[in-house]
């Protein structure tokens, strides 16, 4: 195959790069090209693993080096070769190109020069799903590796060697397992859809289906794989409202007391940081000048008047106290309360707290850097936030969200679902509570784990409900189990088949992957998985039916793989994918 004009390469001397140009919904390659740059969308976020592998790419990209930008996806038709088989194709869109011209050292930003009037193209096979995809880093991949730069590269359209792709034996090897993670992609693009369009999610199936591995990924792939816009909870029966969204909670005091006071539960917090990530700009350093206050009033000897006859001691992170000369008994000025007269100075509520609240927040001024506060903007930020709760029919769910039944109800998230809490009447503002439109909820339940009737209908219609069989979740063993995924999934499908043609069982009683999973746990010693993990559920399952050993036996066989009745699984899973 021949370029007619192409860049000169040189491996020495320059490296090619393929980079992803959205964050999150947002495309912004217009707005690089505009800028002469590009950035790594995934910086400050330095817990998250695929964030460090992407760094590492980003510290490799140096000047003279170039990049592509891309985008990937699937195709199952409208292909421009004969495909020999009805699975999906990796395809990934070449959308620019750019010189590096220079690496900033925030980690993030590259000064570049794009190529003007560049084509955009579509290349097979050979695809990269990373934000930073550097092909010459992987092994046996260099004639691959060469034909697509050269592709990428050309100042005209060449044709792809698709021939090489479908027939060279090395490429065969790798093309089933790479249709497969495709495949997998584009069904977790369909649940984040499913997850968009009706807020709340519940994933139902059989134990062991991968609920909650499928839940972590669709968080994922909404979020853009940011791990801060994702919480995790587990629900149980002694769980309730108190742990959820608010409660009276043990607070240990400066003196070494125990009191109780009005602490937010996990959903409330999460709410409250979904609603911070859509306000922008502002003015606020109450935090910072609050502490410093803090710290000096706790490590001075002497008293810190804050009148004439009244002085300050710290009670605990969040309030001062407020002591009289006279043994008159003292009060408690809490941080909320001085924070709402910071942002308001004709705060109403509480207002024989004000004279000494304004008398703190003028010593803050004073003494401490606090600025005058100005209020964010609120815009829409796109980012979205997802909240997992795993077994949550093993809570007393319409206990634990309490009022907010009315709030998680897609139609009245945001501000016209505002409610006041159990507790409303303990808080400092009037402020009501609310889900904001940015966040989506996803529930696990384990189908004979707990009856589903433990949800209310009320409550019931305001969740979607999306099974998950044990055949649509396999895709994991692969990814997990690699050269030893095959036998596995024989050996599941085999054993879920004959779990079928039990009469007390039915397909809500297959065994799900996850179980497969625990192999590597047992040094893939299939005698192990079976006494260890598999045997004590079906046992389970088939306690006080008739002729349980005989089952029992029968099961033993099919994941063995030496009963008469062996026969390939058909695949139940969902593809919903446009073709």
């Amino acid at each position: 195959m021949k370029v007619k004009r192409s860049i000169q390469m040189n491996s020495e001397q320059n490296n090619y790069f393929f980079v992803g140009t959205k964050f999150g919904d947002d495309d912004y390659l217009e707005y690089f090209m505009k800028e002469g740059k590009w950035e790594l969308g995934w910086h400050n976020n330095e817990e998250n693993k695929q964030y460090q592998r992407m760094l590492k790419l980003f510290n490799k990209i140096k000047p003279g080096d170039v990049l592509f930008a891309k985008s990937t996806y699937v195709k199952k038709k409208n292909v421009p070769f004969v495909k020999k088989d009805d699975l999906k194709v990796s395809v990934m869109k070449i959308r620019g190109m750019a010189t590096v011209k220079e690496v900033l050292d925030d980690g993030h930003t590259i000064i570049v020069d794009w190529k003007k009037e560049y084509i955009e193209r579509e290349w097979f096979f050979f695809t990269g799903q990373e934000t930073i995809w550097f092909p010459s880093d992987i092994k046996y991949r260099t004639k691959e590796t060469n034909q697509l730069i050269k592709f990428a590269a050309s100042d005209e359209i060449i044709i792809q060697d698709y021939d090489y792709f479908l027939n060279h034996p090395n490429w065969k090897k790798y093309k089933k397992l790479e249709s497969d993670t495709m495949l997998r992609n584009d069904f977790l693009f369909d649940y984040s859809g499913i997850l968009k369009k009706s807020k709340n999610l519940i994933l139902r199936g059989a134990p062991g289906t991968g609920k909650t591995y499928l839940a972590k990924e669709i968080a994922m792939e909404l979020t853009g794989g940011n791990e801060d816009q994702i919480e995790f909870v587990q629900f149980h029966p002694s769980y309730d409202y108190t742990d959820f969204v608010e409660g009276l909670r043990p607070i240990l005091v400066n003196d070494g007391q125990i009191n109780f006071g009005l602490q937010d539960g996990i959903f409330k917090k999460f709410c409250q940081k979904a609603k911070e990530a859509q306000k922008t700009g502002g003015q606020d350093n109450f935090d910072e000048a609050w502490d410093l206050y803090l710290e000096y009033v706790n490590s001075r000897d002497e008293k810190e008047y804050l009148t004439e006859f009244s002085y300050l001691t710290v009670n605990s992170r969040n309030n001062f106290n407020i002591n009289y000369e006279t043994k008159a008994q003292g009060t408690c000025l809490t941080k909320s309360y001085v924070y709402e007269l910071y942002k308001d100075e004709k705060y109403l509520k509480q207002p024989y707290y004000r004279n000494q609240g304004k008398k703190v927040l003028e010593t803050l001024k004073k003494r401490f850097g606090l600025k005058d506060y100005i209020s964010p903007t609120e815009i829409d930020t796109g980012k979205k936030f997802v909240f997992i709760i795993d077994e949550i029919n093993r809570g007393e769910i319409s206990k634990i969200f309490g009022e907010l039944f009315f709030s998680i109800d897609p139609e009245y998230r945001g501000e016209r679902g505002s409610v006041s809490t159990q507790y409303a009447n303990l808080h400092e503002t009037d402020e009501k509570f609310y889900i904001p439109e940015n966040v989506y909820i996803i529930g696990t339940m384990n189908d004979i784990d707990r009856s589903v009737d433990t949800f209310d209908f009320a409550m019931r219609r305001r969740f979607r409900f999306v099974e998950v069989t044990a055949e649509s979740q396999v895709g994991m063993l692969d990814k997990e189990l690699n050269i030893h995924a095959e036998e596995a999934k024989t050996r599941l499908r085999n054993l879920n088949a004959a779990i079928e043609n039990v009469q007390e069982l039915n397909s809500h009683y297959h065994i799900g992957p996850s179980y497969f999973l625990k192999l590597e746990e047992v040094d893939f010693d299939y005698e192990l998985l079976w006494s260890d993990y598999l045997k004590p559920l079906l046992e389970d399952y088939l306690r006080g039916s008739y002729e349980e050993a005989e089952t029992l036996e029968t099961l033993k066989k099919a994941f063995d793989l030496t009963n008469n009745d062996q026969t390939d699984q058909q695949d139940t899973g969902d593809d919903n994918a446009d073709n």
